[in-house]
């Protein structure tokens, strides 16, 4: 018992020191504030533009495959001969 009583003052004695430099910090500038605003405004901004990058690349890519797909459809049913492509005629 008397054990974790001395442990018990000895964390409040180390606690308190820390819990009042916290206190003492000094507060953020109107300039830091805003210079942090900003900094979020543009990574924002680089976010949203990696994304419509990435959906226009994507949407080119899709693009593509339907040109693809429109200049050579996929040889299915029966071929010039009459059988059908893979049977033996």
């Amino acid at each position: 018992m008397m054990r974790a009583l001395v442990m018990a003052a000895l964390l409040a004695a180390l606690a308190g020191p820390a819990a009042a430099q916290v206190e003492r910090l000094p507060q953020r500038s109107r300039a830091e504030r805003q210079v942090e605003d900003s900094n979020r405004a543009i990574a924002r901004q680089q976010q949203l533009l990696r994304d419509n990058q990435q959906t226009q690349f994507e949407v080119n890519q899709l693009r593509g495959e339907i040109r693809r797909s429109q200049q050579f459809p996929p040889m299915t049913g029966p071929g010039p001969t009459g059988c059908a492509p893979g049977s033996l005629c």
